[in-house]
Order: structure tokens, then C-alpha cells, then sequence
């Protein structure tokens, strides 16, 4: 990737990140609760109460920082069909390599 643009983040934009983490953790996006069946009880949960699912981000640039980390995570590589939906949104390629690093 092109490293002649510095990878930086607002704050906004690293409170995304942040948010993709949380998703990833708690809602499934991570490796091991994507591969992972639910156990009897979070099945009876699920169906009394229904699942927990992550609530899109109200701005899409946000949106696809969240995504883009999520998959990521899931992946264990940078999800490389949403490096141009990141490229679409401004993001040049120091800032995707460097948001890709951290959710690894």
C-alpha cells in the first residue's frame, strides 16, 4: 500500500473503531463466536428475547470503518472487498493499512 499519506484518524473516526471492537466482541463478528454454537441456554435466550445484532452506524463513512473492521476481525486478514468501499469514503491506503493492523 501507498505509505506517502500519514494513517491518520479523526477522533470520531477512531471512536468507529472502537465501536467495530465492541460489535466484534459482543455480537459475533469474532472468529470464535462466528464458528462457536450457541449453548441451550443462549438458544432459549435468543428466542425469548432475540439477538443482540449491531446497530448500523448513522454516518456510512463511520458505517463502513465499523464493517471493514468486523470482517477483518472475522477474516484474521484485511477484508479486501471492502478496501475500495473504504477508498470511496476518502480513506487513502496508510489509513486502511493501519486501521487493517489494529483489527487483526
Amino acid at each position: 500500500m501507498d505509505r506517502q499519506a500519514p494513517p491518520e484518524l479523526s477522533q470520531t473516526e477512531w471512536a468507529a473503531v472502537s465501536v467495530a471492537f465492541q460489535d466484534a466482541a459482543a455480537c459475533g463478528c469474532s472468529v470464535l463466536s462466528a464458528t462457536a454454537r450457541p449453548s441451550l441456554l443462549g438458544r432459549v435466550a435468543e428466542a425469548l428475547f432475540g439477538s443482540r445484532r449491531s446497530t448500523p452506524l448513522a454516518n456510512p463513512r463511520l458505517e463502513a470503518i465499523r464493517q471493514f473492521v468486523c470482517a477483518t476481525r472475522r477474516q484474521r486478514m484485511p477484508a479486501a472487498e471492502l478496501v475500495p468501499v473504504l477508498a470511496d469514503h476518502g480513506f487513502n491506503p496508510a489509513q486502511i493499512e493501519a486501521i487493517a493492523l489494529l483489527a487483526i
